[in-house]
């Protein structure tokens, strides 16, 4: 797959499956458990994302009742705009070399580099025009830089994506395409799951699907302990949804400290306390949102809660 290494997920999935057999994950607390408590929510008329319960920048629930109830959207930031572009440009590239694989049975790896590369540019900026476009114009500095960003991550995927291509190629000298886009690339980007009977919302889009009973959450921004409840979230709708069960996370960070993308993965269990922790959220924010009644705002409210202006006026 182009951002994780197979040898590294090995390795990592080892030691987690032996965590996994020590302390396995209760069968109450599986999506597919839908219609029993914990996991059954104690009301259908509201649905959530995961992001908007798992992103727990407040810890009241303040965000909730200001969204849901109040109709307040929080603030246009250049983050919020730079993780919806990087998101995108990393959904286009998975899709160009998946459509050019498929297009093209008798080429290799220099075939799609040659091609694709002129797209980038093209790509970066209709990432962040459409980043723009749901949150709000940035200055031109700030799309000047967005938009390198984006590129630099286009391409840094994109000859990772011709390497694998060709290492399949070689390895598999009869394999069809179809064969041959599993292997070398992710096998779902953005893939849409069903979490209606868990209290979340019909199209949920999770980033990566793996075949390693495992969800990987592509995050832009600083490392933040409660990012992990998003997979615990995912899985939960993916249980409900496919009736399989999901093991793990990956929570892989992207940063940009050269002109090419670096990335940092974060693997875990997503076990019990995890699961608990998230569904105890979701119920806490039905009531809310149920009720109309404002949490208040919390003891000490970090400055880079999307809504710390708005708290604070």
């Amino acid at each position: 797959m182009l951002i994780l290494e197979k040898s590294d997920v090995d390795k990592r999935l080892k030691l987690l499956r032996d965590e996994l057999s020590q302390r396995p994950t209760s069968e109450e607390l599986r999506g597919w458990n839908y219609d029993n408590p914990p996991v059954q929510p104690f009301s259908h008329s509201i649905k959530f994302g995961v992001g908007e319960l798992a992103g727990r920048y407040c810890e009241t629930l303040r965000d909730i009742y200001l969204k849901r109830i109040l109709n307040i959207k929080p603030p246009p930031s250049l983050k919020m705009v730079r993780g919806i572009a990087l998101h995108e440009i990393i959904k286009d590239v998975i899709f160009e070399v998946k459509k050019f694989i498929f297009n093209n049975p008798s080429s290799v790896g220099l075939d799609l580099l040659n091609e694709l590369l002129l797209k980038g540019l093209e790509l970066s900026n209709s990432a962040v025009n459409r980043a723009e476009s749901s949150i709000g114009r940035l200055s031109k500095e700030e799309h000047e830089t967005l938009v390198r960003e984006c590129l630099g991550t286009y391409n840094f995927l994109l000859i990772q994506a011709a390497a694998k291509y060709d290492q399949t190629l070689s390895k598999y000298r009869y394999a069809e395409p179809d064969s041959i886009v599993n292997i070398a690339v992710p096998p779902v980007a953005e893939r849409k799951v069903d979490g209606t009977f868990v209290g979340l919302s019909s199209e949920l889009s999770v980033d990566i699907y793996t075949p390693y009973n495992a969800i990987v959450d592509i995050k832009t921004g600083e490392v933040r302990k409660f990012h992990s409840l998003t997979a615990a979230g995912y899985a939960l709708a993916v249980e409900c949804d496919e009736n399989i069960p999901i093991d793990f996370g990956f929570i892989l960070y992207l940063k940009f400290e050269r002109k090419i993308p670096s990335f940092q993965i974060r693997y875990f269990v997503v076990g019990d306390e995890l699961r608990r922790e998230f569904l105890e959220i979701r119920d806490e924010a039905l009531e809310i949102v149920e009720s109309g009644r404002d949490p208040g705002m919390p003891s000490r409210c970090p400055e880079f809660c999307p809504y710390y202006t708005v708290c604070r006026k």
